[in-house]
């Protein structure tokens, strides 16, 4: 009897040999005999590697794309000699000012070239992910495109109210979450991959482009999970919601199970409507690795709403699964809480079970960049090859990961931990395409 993760090695392996064409189209092309111009057994590999460490650009609060990196960082060494490229993230406002038509789309790429350029200009790779970004106040009003609610309809996007947690503070943020099972939702997402492929073509960028983060399924960044009410704040809280709601109250209700139910929740409905989302990544970017990055559940199971009782990661795992059948051989899990002593189990176990990449994220817990040994922003030095900032890094390389995301204060406020990590090669660039 064929075991389970072989099995999915051999759909997988079937599905690569499927996808080979000719001209080179798909994650991997048929070698051409020489002598008699047909295929032979040998496949050769288009797929870059991503690698190395790459630069987040901070896309919060709908800022500009030209204050989304640290003053200096053109300059900082640390960037020029150690870091491998950009991780480039997109609120999707950005790209889409507005719709009065549906299915009207009228694409803006300012804000994607400005961050493709500085990549490019200093002739770094860079990922590539979008996202309606983090809204720490009233600027969640203009997270949407205008009159993106009102003509796509009233379940694509609802308001969720979400308590956050981590750095020096926790507070009430307001959301629009755009929900994977309507069908218009999976229009707009496809339509959004064609068009930023066929833009990274035409501007000549896409060669350079190692990575897609897959979106469609987040509160308002790349971490796959939906509101469930936890964490929560303290039943005497007092705080209100940017929405002018009371925290206490609205973090509860939006996510309790009459709520889901009403908007057509169910795991099936989370896990068909992401892996269609994810079928237009794969075949818009059919020779690029695409990015999961898991939310820590933690032991009560906060990513997904449980409706029926499921144990801890089932809505991951399934979704885990059928995107590695989607893109087998291409898909990269990830977690954004990297710390010294904290590399995330669940994106160990998935990845080992299902053949995927890892990489990982920094801990930034709305602060300016990562916190060391479980404390906020400003705890990861003094800066030195032996840093609990350069600690923070050999965390990540030791649990497998190839690529790793960091922020751009980080990079000005480390160089000598940084040029550590590239002598002890904690994230050596993979030349060779897989």
């Amino acid at each position: 009897m064929i075991s389970g993760r072989r099995l999915l090695a051999l759909v997988g392996a079937v599905a690569l040999m499927v996808a080979c064409r000719e001209d080179g189209v798909g994650p991997f092309r048929m070698k051409m005999s020489s002598t008699t111009g047909t295929s032979v057994s040998s496949v050769i590999p288009t797929t870059p590697t991503p690698s190395g460490i790459y630069v987040l650009n901070d896309a919060d609060d709908e800022r500009s794309a030209a204050s989304g990196y640290a003053a200096g960082l053109d300059t900082a060494g640390g960037y020029l000699r150690d870091a491998a490229g950009n991780a480039v993230f997109v609120p999707i406002a950005k790209i889409l000012e507005g719709v009065t038509t549906w299915g009207q789309f009228q694409w803006t790429w300012g804000y994607v070239d400005t961050l493709v350029q500085f990549a490019l200009v200093h002739q770094k790779k860079f990922s590539i992910e979008l996202e309606t970004g983090s809204q720490r106040g009233s600027s969640y009003l203009q997270s949407l495109p205008a009159g993106f609610a009102e003509t796509c309809g009233p379940t694509c996007a609802p308001l969720f109210d979400v308590w956050t947690v981590g750095g020096g503070s926790a507070k009430c943020i307001s959301a629009y979450v755009l929900l994977p099972w309507v069908p218009r939702v999976q229009e707009f997402w496809s339509r959004a991959a064609s068009a930023l492929a066929a833009h990274l073509h035409a501007i000549g960028a896409y060669p350079s482009l190692t990575l897609v983060h897959v979106p469609g399924l987040s509160v308002y960044d790349e971490e796959l999970r939906l509101p469930t009410g936890f964490p929560r704040p303290d039943p005497s809280d007092t705080s209100s919601c940017p929405d002018g709601r009371g925290a206490d109250t609205a973090v509860v209700q939006d996510a309790d199970t009459a709520h889901w139910r009403s908007l057509g929740y169910s795991d099936a409905a989370v896990v068909n409507g992401f892996s269609a989302i994810t079928t237009s990544f794969a075949r818009a970017f059919p020779d690029r690795f695409l990015g999961l990055s898991l939310f820590p559940a933690g032991p009560r199971g906060i990513d997904f709403p449980n409706l029926t009782g499921d144990p801890v990661g089932t809505v991951a795992s399934q979704i885990v699964q059928a995107v590695s059948l989607i893109a087998p051989g291409r898909v990269q899990l990830q977690a954004d809480n990297l710390d010294t002593q904290v590399a995330d189990a669940e994106v160990l176990e998935l990845s080992a079970q299902f053949g995927d990449s890892v990489g990982w994220q920094s801990n930034k817990h709305g602060e300016t960049g990562a916190g060391c040994n479980g404390a906020g922003a400003g705890t990861c030095g003094p800066d030195g090859p032996d840093s609990p900032y350069f600690q923070l890094l050999k965390e990540g390389s030791q649990n497998r990961g190839e690529y790793v995301e960091i922020w751009s204060h980080d990079v000005r406020s480390f160089p000598l931990s940084l040029d550590a990590a590239r002598a002890a090669n904690l994230y050596p660039v993979v030349t060779a395409a897989r």
